[in-house]
């Protein structure tokens, strides 16, 4: 079998299962005809022997409903878009917290994200702005 090269492969095949998972659907052909796109490309996204396009990305999100910048930067295929929302390069957590928010159930993710904004608050509450003395502590 003809493969293409596809560093990301694997990784966005893991993630993609677990988007299916968490939307429910258990087969490729049904993810397929709610992108509206016919079953083998995601057999050929399975197999190697193809990476996604962007506008086939683009209906996958949409029958995800997940960002497609955020696809397309999974996938290696961001190139194509202005400005990926994603940098492909992220620290593992920071990958893995992206999973948990789009593959949580609803009120997992309002958990999540609600955890998420009191980290960020904390951030910054804690940094050091010019002209501070010392650096700020939260609460």
């Amino acid at each position: 079998m003809r493969t293409v090269d596809w560093p990301q492969h694997a990784d966005f095949i893991a993630h993609l299962d677990r988007l299916k998972e968490a939307r429910g659907i258990r087969y490729d052909a049904a993810l397929a005809e709610a992108a509206e796109f016919h079953p083998s490309v995601l057999s050929n996204w399975r197999s190697g022997k193809q990476r996604p396009s962007l506008t086939n990305i683009t209906k996958l999100a949409t029958a995800l409903d997940v960002n497609a910048h955020d696809l397309a930067a999974r996938a290696g295929v961001a190139e194509g878009f202005a400005q990926a929302s994603t940098p492909t390069q992220l620290p593992a957590e920071v990958e893995t917290l992206i999973d948990h928010v789009q593959t949580a159930d609803p009120n997992r993710r309002a958990e999540l994200l609600s955890r998420i904004a009191w980290v960020n608050e904390w951030f910054e509450a804690t940094i050091q702005r010019p002209g501070d003395e010392r650096p700020r502590r939260a609460g």
